[in-house]
């Protein structure tokens, strides 16, 4: 490359073509000059020689111009021709270098494998020599190298084995991680649409209940009106039967004298009867709601009589044995008769069976009071046209009465937690005398033992 650089510069045909032009152009425009000095110093030339010597002016400033471009490509093409073969030329001379350097290494390499060749062969003949010369004497130590380098090529086996088979176990490894790395995208993936259905199922599982529930709301209404109505119907029917056979027998007697007045008056006469029908049948309803009512009040005096009379018995009490009390723990004072464990245990009864009571109190409360809201908003009829008034006003009371059992159960498990609390739980309120375990587990919060309770005694 420094050699073709320092060379010196040829004048090419191009550059000289190019000078030429240069001097044509030159030389036409002294031409021009002399031209115009001549017009100006000969002013009375004629019009047509000054056209024709502006023609041939414009005519050799396009050929000189043209000369002038046609050089410039030829030399352009020519030095891209000269830069092409120096790059050509470079090429060439790296090739060669390249080749020159790769000989050079092959033949120190292959005469480093000679020497390492003829190394060895020296070492082998050596070993061989040497092991001639003691075969006889040292059999032994010869058969015990023999093995020693079965051993190591055994060894040296296992190891590339050992070297494939940590390479397949990492290759291996490593497809098992994408394997699990895309096992838990699809994991989640699926979890995500797992929880999505999921969501979904719950919403539908939602409605599904709440419409369930609405149809069952419905299907019961639709059964006690459909028994209502298939019982009227039964009624009716036997009615219109008797009727029927009375009707039939006035007929074959008064067939053609009065028959448009025994329909009109048969009319009149089912019409009353009907009426007279649901009149007992009201008069019927509201005896028995009257007696149920009776025997409500009844029931209550009952228990009024017998609580009165327990307070009375509870007056002539015996004296009560003195209760042995430990140390209070968790809130509950355990004594002699119930440890700690018993108590706790019978804490948790009175506390669910309380959870329980209340949420029925609050529930028979609710339809009670739904009853009312029925009513209020017209659903049932309670005048004399209806027949669901008393009994929905039956249903009512007997919520409300049940509702106040609940909430009066509630009252006493309240106490019994009291008792615990204080360490009096679990002891007769009439003899103060221990109740049997066994009756507590049944009845958390009885006061009473079961002989005070036959005897009417106690009190519950």
């Amino acid at each position: 490359m420094a050699a073709s650089k320092a060379r010196p510069r040829r004048s090419t045909p191009a550059r000289r073509s190019g000078s030429s032009a240069k001097r044509a152009g030159s030389g036409a425009k002294k031409t021009g000059a002399k031209k115009s000095a001549k017009k100006s110093s000969s002013r009375p030339a004629n019009k047509k020689s000054a056209a024709k010597a502006a023609a041939a002016k414009k005519a050799a400033a396009r050929q000189a111009a043209a000369k002038k471009l046609a050089a410039k490509k030829l030399a352009a093409k020519k030095a891209a021709a000269r830069k092409a073969l120096q790059l050509k030329m470079q090429q060439k001379r790296k090739k060669e270098a390249a080749a020159r350097e790769k000989r050079k290494k092959l033949e120190v390499a292959q005469r480093a494998a000679r020497l390492k060749k003829q190394k060895l062969e020296a070492a082998a003949r050596a070993k061989r020599k040497k092991i001639e010369m003691q075969r006889a004497a040292q059999r032994r130590r010869v058969e015990e190298e023999k093995r020693r380098k079965a051993k190591a090529r055994a060894e040296m086996q296992r190891k590339k084995q050992a070297q494939r088979k940590l390479e397949m176990q990492r290759k291996a490894a490593a497809r098992k991680k994408l394997e699990e790395k895309r096992r838990l995208e699809r994991k989640r993936a699926e979890l995500a649409r797992k929880k999505l259905k999921e969501k979904r199922e719950e919403e539908k599982r939602r409605k599904a209940a709440k419409i369930a529930a609405e149809k069952e709301r419905a299907k019961r209404k639709r059964e006690a009106e459909l028994a209502r109505q298939k019982i009227a119907a039964e009624r009716k029917a036997e009615r219109d039967r008797k009727a029927a056979e009375r009707l039939a027998e006035k007929t074959r007697k008064e067939e053609e004298r009065r028959l448009e007045q025994a329909a009109k008056q048969h009319a009149i006469m089912l019409k009353k009867r009907e009426q007279e029908r649901e009149r007992r049948e009201k008069q019927q309803e509201r005896e028995r709601i009257e007696a149920e009512k009776a025997r409500l009040r009844a029931i209550r005096e009952a228990e009024e009589a017998r609580i009165r009379e327990e307070q009375e018995r509870a007056r002539r009490k015996p004296v009560k044995p003195p209760i042995v009390k430990l140390p209070a723990e968790d809130g509950i004072v355990p004594t002699k008769e119930f440890d700690l464990k018993f108590l706790q245990s019978q804490r948790t009864l009175l506390r669910e069976r309380r959870a329980e009571l209340v949420g029925q109190a609050r529930r028979l409360t609710d339809e009670a009071n739904e009853i009312v809201a029925n009513q209020e908003m017209g659903d049932v009829q309670f005048d004399e046209e209806g027949g669901e008034g008393d009994t929905m006003v039956v249903e009512r009371e007997r919520d409300l009465t049940l509702s106040a059992q609940a909430l009066a159960q509630v009252e006493a498990i309240d106490a019994a937690l009291k008792r615990m609390e204080i360490g009096e739980y679990g002891y007769s309120a009439y003899s103060g005398l221990p109740i049997p375990r066994e009756r507590l587990k049944a009845l958390p919060w009885t006061t009473e033992l079961v002989t005070e309770r036959a005897g009417g005694l106690g009190s519950r």
